[in-house]
């Protein structure tokens, strides 16, 4: 219960309707055990002697009790309702907010499969935990104490069965849940798993059936599918067995009273007036089978218990992480980036103590400056420009924004000042408007505009039924690669930043278009610094000086064009690669 008990601050504001969920399902509960009372009065004195009145009146309050428990179950039960799903829906948003804030380090820890998983499938048991805990976990012991003291002071000797059927239930329910609480961990992990094959498969399905590889796909689902199957069928197996053996324990217990109770009628003890005391003997079944509900509702809430405690261990390990890129205790908050950038003997891996992507890099570049960024594919280029907005941090070395380290200066400030526009482009559903002011939400339609011409991407637009308002499906699927590109490449230019970020986000235009793309970019001027990723070097080669990262993520060149040709062993492979021949200086 560590991991729930952690999570119960989210009712605390609810606490009104935790209060009234407790009051009327006391009220419930109570009438539950008044009326076999009020049933032995029927029994063993206005039947016995045929006072009518009395008959009347006893069913009359038995009614209005049988009435009121049915209000006080309905209130009990939209109580349980609304905190479950108003704590939840807290608890998820504030769970949101913690993903949306971990680093990309932590992200890649946990898997996306994982953090989907605790958003949705572990949230649903932690919802029902928190509605069953006002509708059954309190009521449970309630009903069995309530039951097992109205028992006793019914029939003291009937009672004895409890000595035998209580330490059977209670080892036999501790057994089940003792094997079934790691097993529902196991499922959910397995959940984890299938959710990450079916999100690759969903985000790439062009790739999948380009290559016909539908039956390799299929077989990696099905293991995984077959994997959730046989550990959610042992956990659950563990349960289907659990109610057939209460079941069991619990006719036992019947028969034993029974028994019992022949005894007890046959030496006087349990014989009213001479007859069989058939008002004790419904008034103590009854309560027995409050007690029997108690036990079944305990049994209920320790599966209930069992799948939300491992639940609530995933979400709690998601809140605890310990997020790797954040802002020192005296960040610089309030500070204007020029666009001045220095590279100091900078090292990187993606995993602590792994292999360095990036080794040893050192260069610096001025403000208004256009730098080409260059080398073979997994030489280190994307990871390179990640480092310059945090994304990710150094593994040693520095890299210093206007002179001051990136390390110093507030995340959220650093990178509204930077923009970052991707080789494969990321649309949003909504509309081409809302997609573009996410760069800039005060953006007017002039800045609209102007941002959509630089990036050639006005021409489509304006053909649009609805122009700027025009619906973007879900991951700008009614939009060609190349528009995607250029809206993406919009929504870098409407921030008009200091350090503009474009990672090889051409490659899916014509040249003409990259052309215009690449003269709109000078018209920037020199108040943007602009980084240019590409594989071509058509595309780079007019650059101010050019950044040249060989396969290892060493730096081979930071020079220009022509200087590159002479120096750069690298940069030449690549020049000879895509224009043939032997280099000729331009």
């Amino acid at each position: 219960m560590k991991n729930l008990r952690n999570l119960f601050k989210y009712m605390k504001q609810y606490s009104i309707y935790a209060v009234l969920a407790i009051l009327f399902m006391f009220f419930e509960v109570l009438a539950g055990l008044y009326l076999p009372y009020l049933m032995t009065e029927i029994v063993d004195y206005a039947l016995p002697i045929g006072d009518l009145g009395l008959l009347r009146k006893t069913a009359l309050i038995m009614m209005v009790i049988a009435l009121g428990s049915i209000i006080a179950g309905l209130i009990n039960n939209y109580c349980a309702q609304y905190i479950a799903q108003y704590a939840t829906a807290n608890l998820r948003s504030d769970l949101f907010k913690k993903i949306q804030s971990l680093s990309f380090r932590n992200v890649d820890k946990f898997k996306t499969g994982r953090l989907i998983t605790s958003s949705t499938n572990d949230m649903l048991q932690i919802q029902n935990f928190f509605m069953f805990l006002f509708k059954g976990i309190i009521r449970g012991p309630i009903m069995l104490l309530g039951g097992l003291i109205l028992a006793i002071k019914t029939s003291l000797e009937l009672s004895s069965i409890y000595i035998v059927i209580m330490p059977l239930l209670i080892i036999g329910i501790s057994i089940i849940m003792k094997k079934a609480l790691p097993l529902f961990t196991e499922v959910q992990e397995r959940v984890d798993a299938l959710n990450d094959v079916a999100l690759e498969n969903v985000n790439s399905p062009r790739v999948i059936k380009s290559f016909v590889n539908m039956k390799y796909e299929n077989k990696r689902f099905t293991e995984k599918n077959e994997d959730y199957r046989v550990t959610s069928t042992k956990a659950n197996k563990i349960i289907a067995y659990a109610m057939p053996a209460i079941n069991i324990i619990v006719n036992l217990g019947i028969a034993g009273i029974l028994y019992l109770s022949a005894g007890l009628i046959e030496n006087g003890t349990l014989v009213n007036n001479g007859l069989a005391d058939a008002g004790k003997i419904m008034a103590f079944f009854n309560y027995n089978m409050q007690i029997l509900m108690g036990l079944l509702m305990l049994a209920m809430m320790l599966i209930f218990v069992s799948r939300a405690e491992a639940s609530a261990k995933r979400v709690n390990e998601i809140f605890k992480e310990k997020i790797d890129l954040t802002n020192s205790d005296d960040s610089i908050k309030k500070f204007n980036l020029t666009g001045d950038i220095e590279f100091r003997n900078v090292d990187f891996s993606y995993v602590k103590d792994g292999n360095n992507v990036l080794n040893n890099i050192s260069f610096k570049i001025n403000k208004g400056e256009t730098i080409g960024i260059i080398g073979s594919t997994g030489s280190g280029k994307s990871s390179l420009v990640k480092l310059i907005p945090r994304l990710y941090d150094v593994s040693s070395g520095e890299i210093l924004l206007d002179s001051y380290n990136i390390k110093d200066l507030d995340i959220k400030s650093l990178r509204e000042q930077i923009s970052m526009a991707t080789q494969t482009p990321v649309l949003f559903s909504g509309t081409v408007k809302s997609n573009l002011i996410q760069g800039n939400e005060d953006a007017s339609i002039e800045d609209l505009e102007e941002a959509s011409s630089n990036a050639v991407a006005k021409e489509f637009i304006d053909k649009l039924d609805d122009k700027f308002d025009s619906k973007v499906q879900k991951k700008g699927n009614n939009f060609s690669g190349g528009q995607k590109q250029r809206l993406s490449l919009a929504r870098a230019f409407i921030k008009k930043p200091s350090i503009l970020i474009l990672d090889d986000t051409t490659s899916a235009l014509d040249a003409n278009s990259e052309e215009m793309v690449k003269k709109n970019i000078k018209k920037l001027g020199k108040e943007t610094t602009t980084l240019m990723i590409s594989q071509k070097i058509s595309t780079i080669m007019d650059a101010d000086k050019i950044v040249v990262l060989d396969n290892y993520g060493n730096l081979d060149g930071f020079a220009t064009h022509n200087e590159l040709l002479e120096k750069s062993n690298v940069y030449k492979e690549i020049y000879n690669s895509q224009f043939g021949g032997d280099v000729v200086n331009e």
